[in-house]
């Protein structure tokens, strides 16, 4: 869909790209088709995708071309009025008007892929509610604000390394698969943007029942991460928050978890 047709299609239903809602819309179809490729490729059928803002729906027909079953979630009911008409009849398709933070994915979602264009301002909160799902999702190819795919594939002592790094990282295997420069969107954003896949890891690090617990205590441990982490959780710990592996972070985690249910019988807190 080029820049013309998103403009007449949007001036058709008298409506314009919402700031408040992040609205970028791919335009280019060559991109359109690597990153739908990207979700399916090498995955057996039958394919079961959520969308994430599908806007005017370029993902979603291809999608759908491909064979795929396609349940998306879009905020803005003028751009649900207009998929609801271009999708009309297409038993494959399923729209759910809302906001993806209060959305319940489903269960098992191993059987489901997830795509979407995040919108910059949810990405962070959004990322970090997938991560505590017990569920996990069988593929998610998402694009995100450069600087947000780079804390999630960063390593120890780097700058971008922090909470999200270790959450994503303890459940899925992250890669960085393509820059997106402004240009592929309209209106093109002021940021540069990344293409991420994440694949569940083989092995299991946090058990589904425990991941919230997880990542709250990853996220409170981060909430002072100049200071070392031995007073917060009582023990002899004299590095930072940013200088633990996820490794190390699991078999943290681990430990206090196990001496928290000897010395009360429950989740522990940290001090």
């Amino acid at each position: 869909m080029s820049i013309r047709e998103i403009r007449e299609q949007l001036a058709a239903s008298a409506l314009c790209p919402q700031r408040r809602f992040g609205q970028n819309f791919l335009h280019d179809r060559n991109m359109a088709c690597w990153i739908v490729d990207s979700v399916l490729r090498d995955l057996s059928q039958p394919w079961r995708v959520w969308e994430i803002g599908p806007g005017l729906g370029v993902l979603t027909a291809l999608l759908l071309e491909r064979g795929a079953e396609v349940r998306a979630v879009e905020i803005d009911r003028g751009l649900s009025a207009i998929l609801r008409d271009r999708f009309r009849g297409e038993a494959r398709f399923q729209l759910c008007e809302g906001d993806v933070l209060r959305e319940e994915w489903p269960v098992p979602a191993a059987d489901w892929m997830l795509v979407g264009n995040l919108p910059y301002s949810i990405s962070g909160p959004f990322l970090a509610s997938l991560f505590r799902q017990e569920a996990l999702f069988r593929r998610v190819v998402v694009t995100l604000q450069r600087e947000v795919a780079e804390r999630l594939v960063a390593e120890p002592r780097q700058p971008a390394y922090g909470s999200l790094s270790v959450m994503g990282q303890s459940t899925y295997r992250v890669e960085i698969r393509k820059r997106l420069p402004p240009s592929v969107f309209y209106p093109a954003p002021k940021v540069e943007s990344a293409l991420v896949c994440l694949e569940p890891l083989a092995e299991v690090l946090i058990p589904r029942e425990g991941r919230q617990d997880f990542c709250a205590f990853v996220r409170e441990s981060f909430q002072q991460r100049r200071k070392s982490l031995g007073r917060r959780w009582g023990r002899g710990e004299r590095r930072r928050p940013e200088e633990l592996s996820v490794a190390e972070w699991v078999s943290a985690y681990r430990e206090l978890h196990k001496a928290a249910e000897r010395e009360a019988g429950g989740s522990f807190g940290l001090t």
